[in-house]
């Protein structure tokens, strides 16, 4: 009989919510992710055109702390904290051509 009234209940319960999204990376680590992509981003800047300047690594800091706090996955910037090479970091980042060719929604 408990077995029933367990079975019973459980198809009464309300499924559990769906997880957080949970940051692979912390607030605080923003800036090692940023000044170890550094190079990375300022050939990608380069390729486009753009130059990298501290300002806008800055910019990217808070942007990326604010996403973090926010839940917002962070993989890329795990990929770089855990990449022990230069060659390691830039291949965590998508090639200029893979960001050029991309289709926008």
């Amino acid at each position: 009989m408990c077995l029933v009234v367990l079975g019973c209940q459980s198809e009464k319960a309300a499924p559990p919510p769906p997880p957080k999204p949970v940051s692979s990376i912390t607030p605080q680590e923003c800036r090692v992710f940023l000044v170890k992509a550094r190079a990375t981003l300022q050939e990608l800047g380069s390729r486009a055109g753009v130059a990298y300047s501290q300002s806008m690594e800055e910019t990217a800091i808070k942007d990326c702390a604010a996403d973090v706090t926010a839940g917002k996955p962070m993989a890329l910037g795990r990929c770089v904290l855990d990449a022990k090479s230069e060659d390691e970091v830039h291949k965590c980042f998508p090639t200029y051509d893979q960001l050029k060719d991309r289709k926008t929604p």
